[in-house]
C-alpha cells in the first residue's frame, strides 16, 4: 500500500496558476514562480491584480482565511507535498487550470490546513479533506468539483461558485462546523449533507451561523 500511495504522489502533479497562492518568501513558490508583492507569480508577468476578500466582498468570493490557532505553520512545509504552502501556513493545492487534478481524487494532507482551488472542468474525483486541521474548497470554475467533497469531521467551507459546479454533495454531516454556498449558476445539483441534518441546512448548502451548528473544540 506505501508503494502504491508513493506511486499516486509521484504521478499527481496539480497545475499552479499565477497569482493564486500568497508568500511571504521565494521558498513559499514553486516550480518557476516567483514571491512578488506577496503573491507567486511567473517571472515576467505583469503584477497581480487581486479582488478584495474583505467583509463586504461579495458572497460568492472565496476569502483566504489564516491556520486555526492551534495549527503550527512550521508543520505545512512537512506534509504539503502535492501543493504549495501559504504563508499562513495553510497547504493550498492549485487546480486553477481548466481541467486540472482530473485523473485522481485531490486530498488534503493530515495535520494542517488546506485549501483547494478548482478552475474550469477541474478536480473530477472526489476532494477529500481527511486529517486536515480546517478544508476550504472553492469551486470557482465552470463544471468544477463534479463528485463527492468529503469533509469529515473537521471545520469545513465550501464555495460553489462557478457554474454547475459541485454535481454530486458535499458531505459535512460528521463536521463541527460546515458552510456550504452555492451560489453558482445550477450549482449544487445534490443538496449538501449539513450536521444535524436539516437543522444546519440553508437552501441547498449548509450554514454554521445557525445556533447549534458549530461545535468545535476551542
Amino acid at each position: 500500500m506505501a508503494l502504491a500511495f508513493a506511486v499516486a504522489t509521484a504521478c499527481y502533479h496539480p497545475t499552479l496558476r499565477d497569482c493564486a497562492v500568497e508568500c511571504s518568501a521565494p521558498t513559499d513558490c514553486s516550480g518557476d514562480q516567483i514571491c512578488r508583492d506577496g503573491w507567486c507569480t511567473g517571472e515576467g508577468t505583469d503584477a497581480c491584480q487581486v479582488p478584495s476578500t474583505s467583509a463586504d466582498s461579495g458572497a460568492g468570493d472565496a476569502a483566504v482565511d489564516g491556520p486555526l490557532p492551534d495549527s503550527d505553520p512550521g508543520l505545512c512545509p512537512l506534509g504539503c507535498t502535492n501543493g504549495t504552502c501559504d504563508a499562513n501556513g495553510v497547504c493550498v493545492i492549485d487546480c486553477s487550470a481548466t481541467g486540472s487534478c482530473a485523473e485522481a481524487d485531490v486530498r488534503c494532507p493530515p495535520n494542517v490546513p488546506c485549501r483547494v482551488i478548482c478552475g474550469d472542468g477541474a478536480c473530477a474525483k472526489k476532494i477529500i479533506c481527511g486529517l486536515a486541521t480546517s478544508c476550504d474548497v472553492d469551486c470557482v470554475g465552470t463544471g468544477s468539483c463534479r463528485d463527492e467533497i468529503q469533509c469529515g469531521t473537521i471545520p469545513c467551507d465550501v464555495t460553489c461558485s462557478g457554474a454547475s459546479s459541485c454535481a454530486k454533495r458535499v458531505k459535512c454531516g460528521m463536521s463541527c462546523s460546515c458552510d456550504v454556498r452555492c451560489t453558482g449558476i445550477n450549482a449544487c445539483a445534490e443538496i449538501a449533507e449539513c450536521p444535524m441534518g436539516t437543522s444546519c441546512a440553508l437552501g441547498r448548502g449548509c450554514s454554521s451561523v445557525v445556533p447549534g451548528c458549530e461545535t468545535c473544540a476551542p
